[in-house]
């Protein structure tokens, strides 16, 4: 048997594949990390300065689990950074009472004995002033909530990764992964790398390189705006909470206070959390109009009348969604020293940490000690069956 160059290859080095470099790095496994763009970029999901934190799942309780791993791991890396990482601001998730948004997350808690209060609109509004909340709404209050910067957090991984042995090839596109009897190979433009295994993070690329595996991963276009606030006194860490409102059961509008010392635009963060436009991530329109800005404006002004005001940056970012809008974490069926993790559905990075140690242990051990189970590809495989 010929001698690998490295034990696992991670492929794609947007969140999920930085947080996988690094459990393998820094477990002294040598392990090498391939993007096509050069770290951190925005032509994926990882970017945008701020990633709601929020534990009491309103998508299943099984997320929970995931989600207590992730924040104590959170905070771990925040101390260890001159940068901020993680920001505790807690959270107010609002829509009615019977809505799945407050009523999920209240399922959550109960079940996994989470701290959190149920607010009544006045209550809440007389804690953050900002915040409009219509009577026949109430507010679910988690204080484990919070903010994490994908573009610190992604530096900060990639660099522990490498620190502690691991290695980086950005800015060379991968063309073929090639398994072969005794390892895999990996092709890119300009080089290619025997492995022992693989993780395909690879994002809205992912479907491009598994032709086979008939599961569906739809890239979609999202938008991500920024506007100058009309009370900015109100909207300061500190004073308000990340938020979000239930638009209805398929959408929500949320958004963040301004924090110092993240990346990115000036002024206060809103965007919404729903399904979008189909389109290729290759050529995906990066462009915005007034279209865009009306779509993440609408209702701000009577929501968080405080973070009104002129938009001052209007992005574009990509979500890579699943059939039903939950993430993919296995193995591949037709060989196991495939690991793959995709369809992240605009709603994975918060859990980088417990997905990173994940992915590590299914490349090195064909097992993992995260509760990932539920995400297993068998789920979609049976449904098309």
């Amino acid at each position: 048997m010929r001698a690998v160059d490295y034990e696992v290859a991670v492929l794609g080095l947007g969140g999920v594949g930085a947080a996988a470099f690094h459990a393998l790095g820094t477990r002294g496994i040598s392990v090498l990390g391939i993007d096509q763009f050069e770290p951190v970029h925005d032509r994926g999901s990882s970017h945008g300065q701020s990633r709601i934190f929020r534990i009491a799942y309103f998508e299943h309780p099984d997320y929970v689990p995931m989600g207590v791993y992730s924040r104590s791991r959170w905070t771990e890396l925040d101390r260890r950074s001159d940068k901020r990482v993680f920001i505790p601001t807690g959270g107010a998730w609002i829509g009615p009472r019977d809505g799945r948004h407050v009523g999920e997350s209240l399922h959550s808690a109960r079940q996994h004995g989470l701290a959190h209060e149920l607010l009544e609109p006045g209550e809440a509004m007389r804690r953050w002033p900002a915040l409009r909340i219509p009577e026949d709404h109430v507010c679910f209050h988690e204080t484990a909530a919070g903010i994490v910067c994908p573009e610190h957090a992604i530096e900060v991984l990639l660099g522990e990764g490498v620190a502690s042995g691991g290695r980086l090839l950005t800015g060379e596109r991968i063309e073929r992964v090639e398994p072969e009897e005794d390892c895999i190979l990996v092709r890119t433009e300009r080089s290619s790398h025997r492995v022992g295994s693989v993780v395909m993070a690879l994002g809205p690329w992912m479907k491009r390189f598994l032709p086979d595996l008939d599961v569906e991963l739809e890239p979609q276009r999202q938008l991500l705006g920024w506007t100058r606030p009309g009370r900015p006194d109100l909207v300061e860490e500190g004073r308000l909470p990340v938020w979000l409102f239930a638009d209805h059961d398929e959408s929500i509008q949320y958004g963040f206070p301004r924090c110092p010392g993240l990346p990115g635009p000036e002024g206060v963060k809103v965007a919404r959390h729903c399904r979008a436009e189909r389109c290729d991530p290759d050529t995906m329109r990066r462009e915005v109009d007034d279209a865009d800005e009306r779509m993440v404006l609408d209702g701000l002004a009577s929501r968080v009348p405080a973070a009104f005001g002129p938009v001052t940056s209007l992005k574009t970012c990509l979500y890579t969604m699943s059939e039903d809008g939950h993430f993919i974490i296995d193995r591949h069926p037709q060989d196991h020293r495939v690991v793959l993790a995709a369809g992240f559905s605009g709603h994975g990075f918060k859990f980088l940490p417990a997905l990173g140690t994940a992915l590590a242990e299914l490349a090195l051990d064909g097992g993992t000690s995260m509760p990932v189970g539920f995400l297993g590809l068998d789920r979609l495989l049976h449904r098309q069956g």
